[in-house]
């Protein structure tokens, strides 16, 4: 595991490669995001009149990592499809909630105004960017996964340039380098710890896999191979750690916790609901960081079925043999509709638009 030491380091770096790309663009990069909003497809023809600064990125940070398995990554994806639904569910009530149980994660969130104007967009560009890398063949040149994550690469450097410090003191980078390594194991770790506390089987090598598929997002995003773990075991330790480093009481986490449980609470019949998820599936601790109300009806209800012989194999069965019939429809059509079909790019004019 990192030592402290190591990871305090690492809140000093961002990403050099990506951070250079958006520092030589300077006011060219309203343009370049202009004419990649529609290229979005991995071997899909960059246009013309893109700036050679963004050609050059877009060409040579597509590589995949060398240590890339193929048959691993399309076992992943191929289990992720099968539990959509119960991901679906883990990325709104427990690795958001996550992110946001971060206290320097929250600030730079809320400083941004990624959240502050339109959550439902902001959220659901996540959910398409889940999408893009979850989706069997994301990294072949078929795919969406390897260009999405690109963008998303893209976004990061420009919200480092736009909060970075203007006095040049040596201090914390926006966006740093444990920062991107802490999300990236919302999207995995915690998804799986999720899903296994709905009940749902996730054997080892499932876990394994799945890990692996985000460990090569976690490379095209510009984090750092030395800090990556190498296997799922390592990354639940290492999400443990982080926790601890960072899981603190913030009004900005409060702030984007409640917006986040009204939006979703907007959308089912059974509001009660989202409340009991996130304290189940992140536990009392993180839920009382974030001011997630107690719900005594949610639980009673499902006590006495809980308590039933075979309760909680019936309930994973259940979610395991519905999820891949309704998961991706349901998730690209929420997605769909929120965002319009639109897609933004790699900047917006103003992050607090």
């Amino acid at each position: 595991m990192k030592a402290d030491f190591e990871l305090d380091a690492a809140r000093l770096r961002g990403d050099p490669i990506a951070d250079t790309v958006i520092r030589q663009l300077g006011p060219k990069i309203w343009a370049d995001n202009a004419l990649m909003r529609d290229c979005r497809g991995n071997a899909q023809a960059l246009p013309s009149q893109l700036s050679p600064v963004a050609r050059r990125f877009f060409e040579e940070e597509a590589r995949l990592p060398t240590w890339f398995e193929r048959t691993r990554v399309l076992s992943a994806q191929r289990w992720a499809t099968d539990h959509l639904l119960t991901i679906t569910v883990a990325l709104f009530h427990a690795s958001l909630p996550s992110a946001y149980a971060a206290e320097q994660g929250a600030k730079v969130l809320l400083a941004t105004g990624r959240m502050a104007q339109d959550i439902d967009r902001r959220v659901n560009e996540t959910a398409r960017f889940v999408i893009d890398v979850l989706t069997i063949g994301a990294f072949e040149p078929y795919g969406l996964g390897i260009r999405a994550t690109q963008q998303v690469r893209l976004v990061h450097a420009a919200v480092r340039a736009w909060l970075a410090p203007r006095d040049g003191a040596a201090q914390e980078v926006p966006l740093n380098q444990e920062d991107l390594l802490g999300t990236l194991l919302t999207f995995s770790v915690v998804v799986v710890r999720a899903l296994r506390r709905l009940d749902v089987t996730v054997s080892p090598a499932d876990a394994d896999d799945f890990f692996h598929l985000w460990r090569v997002v976690g490379s095209l995003l510009g984090v750092e191979d030395a800090l990556l773990p190498l296997d799922f075991a390592a990354a639940e330790t290492l999400a443990g750690r982080i926790s601890q480093r960072h899981f603190r009481s913030s009004h900005a986490g409060r702030l984007l916790m409640d917006a986040l449980v009204t939006r979703i609470n907007e959308h089912l019949l059974y509001p009660a609901m989202t409340t009991y998820l996130i304290r189940r599936l992140n536990g009392d601790f993180v839920a009382d960081l974030l001011g997630v109300p107690m719900d005594g009806q949610v639980p009673s209800l499902f006590s006495q079925f809980a308590r039933l012989p075979f309760a909680s194999r019936v309930s994973g069965q259940l979610l395991s043999e519905v999820g891949p019939l309704i998961g991706k429809p349901l998730l690209n059509s929420i997605v769909s509709r929120k965002l319009s079909r639109e897609f933004r790019g790699f900047a917006a004019r103003r992050f607090d638009e």
